[in-house]
């Protein structure tokens, strides 16, 4: 299950075995067998790791409104949230 699926927690893990064999199984065995076999928890990226590229246009970006004062006047940051004017 585990390895079809890397995020099936170990608590889905042992439910399913309860559920399919009637025989249960502590979550801590679970990941103590997963650790075992190299299947160790990670957290997943925050996002994607940013090209030499991408590090070069926003560097640009910064470096075109660096010397901006009253234009920031203008500039709304919306955080993705709808908003009417």
């Amino acid at each position: 299950m585990a390895v079809k699926d890397r995020s099936v927690t170990s608590r889905t893990i042992a439910q399913h075995i309860e559920s399919v064999m009637h025989h249960s199984v502590s979550v801590r065995t679970i990941r103590r067998r997963l650790q075992q076999s190299g299947l160790s928890a990670r957290r997943p990226l925050l996002g994607l790791p940013l090209t030499q590229n991408h590090r070069r246009l926003r560097r640009q970006w910064c470096d075109e409104r660096m010397m901006w004062a009253a234009e920031w006047n203008k500039v709304v940051f919306t955080d993705e949230s709808r908003i009417c004017l």
